[in-house]
């Protein structure tokens, strides 16, 4: 990184605050180069989004050297949030904390997101997150992540009726460990999902000590958690799920 680039993004960073910046350094014509782009993110709840058109227009200049977004007014050591982020684009990272210009860079690691205490970022870290995590982690089933945008089920779309046969799921009236349960709380269309735990331990979490009647789900805003099947949760239950390639024999 050098001098003039650093400059770039604390501009960036300075126009945008209060809000997040973000953009690509890249490789053009041997040097690095700063494009900012506009971040799409339209709640506080969703991580910051690079617009794609920005994306690849600076992609069509030259090779991405790295990430940056900044933190307004908060420490730039990197969330949960940022470090799912930089595993899936590949990619270091670089954020600017603002107004204070404090810099910190990481790259990919191999770090994952616990299951349980996982911090909410929509799209990102949520609900349908924690599930496609627990099937990939737990059972090596892989779940196509479907874009979302935070609020959908108040816009007329109910993503986890649309999509469940497609994910290779198919409904069923018995609760047995590893189905997903979908739920609709305080909504138009299920909005929520979890994953049922029944008296079982979860053989990568050995922190989840075995209790009748659990599931593990990500509240919006909220920590994921364990928290007792039934009462409520039972009441706003409107499809249990199980995967065509569950196994037949659970531990």
């Amino acid at each position: 990184m050098n001098k003039t680039v650093m400059q770039q993004i604390h501009r960036h960073a300075a126009a945008c605050y209060p809000q997040e910046c973000c953009g690509v350094v890249i490789r053009e014509r041997g040097r690095a180069v700063y494009v900012p782009c506009r971040n799409d993110a339209q709640t506080p709840s969703e991580h910051f989004i690079l617009n794609a058109q920005d994306q690849a227009d600076a992609e069509d200049r030259g090779a991405v050297l790295l990430i940056v977004h900044s933190h307004p007014d908060t420490p730039a050591q990197p969330s949960m949030a940022d470090r799912v982020s930089c595993e899936l684009h590949e990619v270091p990272w670089l954020i600017v904390s603002w107004p204070s210009g404090e810099v910190e860079q990481f790259q990919p690691s191999g770090y994952q997101a616990p299951l349980l205490g996982r911090a909410f970022a929509h799209g990102l870290l949520d609900c349908y997150a924690l599930c496609r995590d627990f099937y990939q982690r737990e059972w090596g089933l892989t779940l196509p992540n479907y874009p979302r945008r935070d609020g959908w089920w108040n816009n007329g779309e109910s993503l986890y009726e649309r999509y469940y046969r497609e994910a290779g799921f198919y409904p069923v009236n018995e609760l047995r460990k590893g189905d997903m349960l979908v739920m609709q709380i305080n909504a138009p269309a299920p909005n929520h999902a979890g994953i049922y735990l029944g008296d079982g331990l979860l053989s990568s979490q050995p922190e989840l000590h075995p209790a009748p009647g659990t599931f593990l789900h990500h509240r919006y805003n909220k920590a994921s958690s364990r928290d007792v099947y039934g009462g409520m949760w039972a009441d706003c239950t409107r499809l249990i799920l199980r995967h065509e390639r569950a196994p037949q024999v659970l531990p």
